[in-house]
């Protein structure tokens, strides 16, 4: 048998006391003795590359962006959706208008049904990039077909959206077909889904606001003393606070004028909270889209979020019509009191805001 040379010891190979025993046995027994070298050293574990910086906060954007797409997919599909008029969303001149109704159903008349306490038009413009929301007294005098000449605030209890729409058309000379209710019952949970907002409130409007919000509380088994609104002056409102705040109109509180003017503080304030950034709109979507009822279809969603931002993040506005100057209170025959003005009047301010974007001004504001 041929002798095999020993190599020399590699410092790198293990040679302990019980591999040499071995050998030494092996030698006996005329094996053929392995030594270290012929042993296939385990080699160590490969260290990590760590994944850079940059590639980590790509990953995560797209991730994120994911998440938002897929939240404002499901955010389609969890409204009401009134397939009653089928017909598709129309811009008209670069303009999209649709009418907003603000109710709450737990006030339901059971004589004649829901009242709406909020009634706008939300025209979308992608010449301007601008979103209008215009508030429309609901004691306006107006003509409803089928009762004749009324608040307009009743045309939506009379009739729903519907004939509330074909008042709007008739009595200011507009083209709505389509229409967004939001139960103001769950508003709260809306305005505190952005955080809540800021409003400087009087001590008239403390007190009023306070009754509403002690009703609130009682019906929903829940603190009046931790909600309701301790001084007056300006300060941070919740949920609860800014719903009811938006609502009042005794009290020496300034009626339905002053009410549409208090909404649209606080309206004001939620849309440019959730459209600061992408987070902040799908929360408030969150908040606000289970309590919509609509007549557009996820397809006219995705059309008119198309047209809205056609130029970049649209810029929010807020008007109320009739004007300052042009309208007055009157009292009806049998007693009710109303806001009389003339209709030619408030029609071509309405037309030249939407259209032309021309500023609403009175004309005894403007001498």
């Amino acid at each position: 048998m041929v002798k095999r040379n020993r190599p020399q010891a590699n410092d790198n190979i293990p040679d302990d006391y019980e591999a040499r025993m071995r050998r030494r046995e092996m030698r006996l027994h005329g094996e053929e003795i392995p030594y270290p070298e012929d042993q296939i050293p385990v080699k160590g574990k490969k260290k990590r590359r760590k994944m850079p910086f940059r590639k980590k906060l790509k990953i995560g954007f797209l991730v994120l962006l994911l998440l938002l797409i897929l939240d404002a997919v499901r955010l389609m599909t969890c409204y009401t959706y009134d397939k009653e008029d089928p017909s598709a969303l129309k811009a008209e001149d670069g303009v999209i208008n649709i009418a907003l109704f603000g109710v709450d159903t737990r006030e339901n008349d059971p004589e004649i049904g829901t009242r709406a306490d909020a009634m706008m038009i939300m025209s979308v413009s992608s010449k301007t990039g601008k979103i209008k929301l215009i508030s429309l007294m609901r004691d306006s005098y107006v003509n409803i077909p089928g009762y004749g000449m009324t608040k307009l605030g009743h045309a939506y209890s009379y009739g729903g959206p519907r004939l509330a729409i074909q008042t709007i058309n008739e009595a200011f000379d507009m083209n709505l077909s389509e229409y967004i209710t939001v139960n103001f019952g769950e508003m709260a949970a809306i305005i505190n889904s952005v955080g809540g907002v800021r409003i400087d409130v009087t001590k008239a409007e403390r007190k009023e606001t306070n009754k509403y919000i002690k009703e609130y509380c009682k019906e929903n088994n829940l603190s009046y003393k931790r909600n309701r609104i301790e001084k007056s002056g300006e300060q941070k409102l919740n949920g609860i606070q800014a719903m009811t705040y938006g609502r009042i109109r005794k009290g020496g509180t300034g009626g339905d004028w002053m009410r549409a003017e208090r909404q649209s503080r606080v309206l004001n304030q939620v849309f440019a909270k959730a459209s600061s950034n992408p987070i902040s709109l799908i929360r408030f979507l969150n908040g606000l889209m289970p309590n919509v009822t609509t007549s557009l279809s996820r397809t006219d969603f995705l059309r008119l979020g198309f047209h809205a931002v056609r130029g970049g993040m649209p810029q929010m506005e807020h008007a109320r019509l009739p004007l300052d100057g042009e309208w007055q209170y009157s009292t009806t025959a049998d007693g009710m009191s109303v806001i009389t003005f003339r209709d030619d009047i408030l029609s071509a301010h309405l037309h030249d805001y939407i259209y032309n974007d021309v500023p609403l001004t009175s004309a005894d504001t403007a001498s």
